[in-house]
């Protein structure tokens, strides 16, 4: 082989050498790429459950925005309010929703709140005010349990004085979950450093997100409960809305089921849980639904579904 021969096999050597394993055989199958990559497909969808609702008790006259627990003690419901009025929180018993205790926040149209580590945890929906300021009331509020403001902190990476409004707040083992509207996604923040250190995704496989509660009562590293639902387009309100709940794992940051609520339940706007049982609350304010009179009820605020103001138990079936 001459000069000019050897340098034309090596050049055409050196243009195909994904080609070639270093054995000298090709190295991966038809249809792939050099990981032994298909191209991708379209992601199988979700399992689905169906569950039923119980209503409970009614709340004090309000639009309930919020629900968690204080173990051994009872449900805490936050109201939220669209005048800019200072908010209150109640704390009801587990059985009767007797008030047990109030307590009156800084927060601006509560959106999902928790008690946790002996504090209220209010997310600030301040955008939804009518006559806001600009930037709105948007954040965590941090109160006692007399009322006192601990701190009111901006959701993270975004402005300091806005850092966008949040519609669900859930606690575990002393860190706050937190549901971004404004970063599509679930965070979890260290209460003292206010660092962030995980990020769930929203789910994009349903039409409304809403609160959140974590659950770890299946062992396996925990689970984010968020509150979701699919509106028909032909039917506005109550009767065309399906209220549905999705689960994210922890570990993966994935979402891993709907639970979709049979018709005739209750609408949820927030949710919480105790020792693996579900609990919801109606706000009874949905946006874009029209205010039904056959929903009114005396000392509340316009109602527009049946179940607004109700605290009712979920049952997986």
């Amino acid at each position: 082989m001459d000069k000019r021969k050897f340098l034309a096999a090596a050049m055409a050597g050196l243009a195909t050498p994904a080609l070639i394993s270093p054995s000298g055989a090709q190295s991966y199958k038809p249809g792939t790429d050099a990981l032994g990559r298909r191209g991708s497909s379209k992601p199988k969808p979700l399992p689905r459950r169906k569950a039923r609702t119980t209503k409970m008790f009614l709340v004090p006259p309000s639009w309930p925005n919020a629900i968690s627990v204080e173990p051994g003690k009872g449900f805490w419901v936050q109201e939220q309010r669209h005048d800019g009025a200072p908010e209150k929180a109640w704390l009801l018993d587990f059985k009767t929703g007797k008030v047990l205790h109030t307590v009156t926040t800084q927060s601006k149209n509560t959106s999902g709140g928790v008690w946790g580590g002996g504090y209220l945890w209010s997310g600030a929906n301040g955008i939804s005010i009518k006559n806001h300021p600009n930037p709105p009331v948007n954040g965590i509020f941090q109160t006692d349990m007399n009322g006192k403001q601990v701190s009111w902190r901006q959701i993270p990476f975004g402005p300091a004085d806005d850092g966008g409004a949040s519609h669900g707040v859930a606690w575990d083992n002393g860190k706050l979950w937190v549901h971004s509207n404004r970063l599509a996604a679930i965070i979890r923040i260290d209460p003292k450093s206010w660092q962030v250190d995980w990020l769930i995704p929203n789910t994009h496989d349903t039409q409304r997100l809403h609160g959140i509660t974590y659950d770890n009562s299946n062992g396996s590293g925990g689970s984010i409960w968020q509150v979701c639902g699919t509106q028909k387009s032909d039917v506005i309100g109550y009767e065309g809305y399906t209220p549905s709940l999705v689960r994210y794992d922890i570990k993966t940051s994935k979402a891993v089921e709907f639970v979709d609520f049979v018709p005739g339940s209750c609408d949820i706007h927030d949710v919480t849980v105790i020792n693996g049982q579900l609990y919801g609350v109606d706000a009874g304010e949905h946006p874009g639904w029209p205010i039904e009179k056959k929903y009114e009820r005396p000392g509340f605020p316009h109602l527009n579904s049946p179940s607004g103001g109700y605290v009712f138990k979920i049952d997986l079936i």
